[in-house]
């Protein structure tokens, strides 16, 4: 007798909203799945951190806009003391939108526009879709969210344990010390006594090095868990690619800066890349990078190919070629199958490669592929993950890269 695999448990899936029409519509949609167990509905936030509590839900639906206690709300009490995946309900919740990215940044994994229920959209694929997020969700292992220091998670260094680099500027002298945010704002030249601000002159922000981040659909919340960790002074530059349309990314760019230490900026032909500076392109362009003039500036322009992908290998394919072993890669969420042969070619120039653990991924298969491949370490998390690409900036901070 052949001995098969038990079934595996359907998801047990709590929806959270005050529109008795849209729990309904949720139900038609999901209750007739086998893989998909609705464990039971809450009408307003306070309802549903006590459901969740007690029904150990494996994923949540939950509507951002409810009485007593609304959804934003809700979310940042359900990840501080019981992280659940958590896909967001709205109306104002639509793909590059500041609501979504708030969503987002809270801890939600994903979105769903409330009129995308209405709209005379397929019904057949619509609920396909909706089961697909369910599906996607599950399988995501969210961290805690510590409010007052955002994306920690357990096994992760604290950015501030890491040494940090100043350079006086009247005798050029290196200047390193541990704690950068309890010493003040002046320290003394160790070399010649002079006082040193440590408050951030982009001026003196050195190009040194560059961490190209590649990023697909999903990958949007974790961007919004590590680069508001990242700080401006430790050096270089980072670019950033995402599979998405053009104006879904500047929009992201604008909520990003609004947000981070870090300058972040959309992209465009001919800029001179800064550092303390954080470059955000979409797939829809051809990023490359030049020397000019003793520093280094973008090449941008629009992607001849009906297919984007291949985007993010043209970048590190680019970035390495040039900076050689001071670049590091990094891979995260995402479905397309890109992104390896750009690790392949910083590899080989003896840069750094990290991705992104993909428990920690809403689409698994752009992280996954790289380290299958490159044999990578997969275990950092998105404050680990911070961590890491600082180290590899202030590593190098005494050096400044020309062209």
């Amino acid at each position: 007798m052949t001995q098969t695999d038990p079934p595996m448990s359907p998801i047990k899936l709590l929806i959270v909203d005050d529109s008795w029409v849209l729990r309904r519509v949720l139900r038609g949609t999901l209750s007739q799945r086998d893989d998909v167990k609705i464990v039971g509905e809450a009408t307003n936030g306070v309802e549903a951190l006590g459901m969740i509590l007690e029904l150990g839900p494996d994923v949540v639906m939950l509507d951002a806009e409810m009485p007593l206690m609304d959804g934003m709300m809700t979310l940042q009490h359900l990840m501080i003391h019981t992280p659940v995946p958590t896909i967001m309900l709205s109306s104002l919740c639509k793909a590059g939108t500041p609501r979504s990215f708030d969503a987002l940044k809270y801890g939600a994994v994903d979105f769903i526009s409330k009129n995308s229920f209405f709209q005379g959209i397929d019904g057949t694929a619509h609920s396909k879709l909706v089961i697909q997020k369910v599906i996607d969700a599950s399988q995501v292992v969210v961290p805690t969210i510590d409010l007052m220091n955002q994306g920690t998670e357990s096994g992760a260094t604290s950015a501030s344990s890491l040494e940090k680099v100043v350079f006086c500027e009247d005798c050029g002298a290196r200047n390193s010390f541990k704690s950068w945010q309890s010493i003040g704002h002046n320290i003394k030249c160790q070399n010649c006594g002079d006082e040193i601000s440590l408050i951030g002159n982009k001026r003196y922000r050195r190009m040194n090095y560059i961490t190209v981040i590649g990023a697909g659909e999903g990958g949007y919340a974790n961007l919004l868990q590590i680069i508001p960790n990242l700080n401006p002074e430790m050096g270089g530059a980072v670019f950033i690619m995402i599979h998405d349309k053009t104006d879904n990314v500047e929009s992201f760019a604008q909520y990003l800066d609004a947000i981070s230490d870090f300058q972040v900026i959309l992209g465009e032909n001919g800029m001179t890349v800064e550092g303390g500076c954080c470059y955000v392109f979409s797939s829809e362009k051809q990023v490359e990078l030049s020397p000019f003039s003793g520093q280094y500036r973008l090449q941008v322009a629009a992607n001849q190919t009906t297919d984007p992908a291949g985007a993010i290998n043209r970048l590190m394919i680019s970035t390495s070629s040039l900076l050689k072993h001071r670049v590091t890669g990094v891979l995260l969420s995402g479905k397309e199958n890109d992104g390896k042969e750009g690790m392949e070619a910083i590899k080989k120039q003896k840069g750094t490669c990290l991705v992104l653990n993909p428990n920690y991924c809403l689409h698994k298969s752009m992280p996954r592929e790289a380290y299958d491949h490159l044999k990578l370490q997969d275990d950092l998390g998105t404050a680990a993950l911070a961590v890491s690409i600082q180290k590899c900036h202030f590593g190098t901070k005494e050096n400044v890269i020309t062209a």
